[in-house]
């Protein structure tokens, strides 16, 4: 592979994993995130009755929320990817 072979290959991986969200609603319902696989928030959502357990309540929840927002993304990654690794040993051993 040439280097600019390598540079497609790199530019085309990027895109794809800007595409790449993780998207999770909290247990009571009050916040959703989506993230991108390197944890940026790409959206939040609050419902009106978010901060009636208190401030420190919410924090947590949007912490957690976005822990699990960020390990769905991960995971989205892992499987596009894995599966294309899969299929480049694949091909490689045909060879």
């Amino acid at each position: 592979m040439n280097s600019s072979d390598r540079a497609a290959e790199i530019a085309r991986i990027n895109a794809e994993l800007a595409e790449i969200r993780g998207a999770i609603r909290s247990r009571d319902g009050s916040v959703r995130i989506e993230t991108d696989v390197t944890g940026r928030i790409t959206n939040i959502w609050l419902a009106d009755y978010a901060m009636d357990d208190g401030p420190d309540h919410l924090a947590t929840v949007i912490a957690d929320t976005h822990r699990l927002a960020l390990a769905e993304a991960t995971a989205a990654a892992e499987r596009a990817f894995g599966d294309a690794d899969r299929h480049a040993a694949d091909r490689s051993r045909l060879r």
